[in-house]
């Protein structure tokens, strides 16, 4: 009856399960796949951060060239 006690103890479940994940986890975290993905996840958000800054760009420049032949345009008719 006394494991029985113990299996329904919350607290205690908690703990053990708290046990159970730190020692896996630290397993998983250390592994050669987990750091692969890892990796290949930085590489593509650097990709996505160069391809947003190239975007950024292209669309400043096409903003100024807009804002030019409006004022081109401006001047013409004055």
């Amino acid at each position: 009856m006394k494991v029985l006690d113990y299996l329904k103890n919350e607290k205690l479940l908690c703990f053990v399960g708290g046990i159970l994940t730190a020692t896996y986890g630290v397993k998983a975290l250390k592994s050669d796949k987990t750091r692969n993905a890892c990796v290949k996840g930085i590489a593509k958000c650097m990709k996505l951060q160069k391809d947003a800054q190239v975007t950024l760009q292209n669309m400043k420049e096409e903003a100024e060239d807009i804002c030019f032949d409006a004022k081109k345009e401006a001047e013409g008719e004055e």
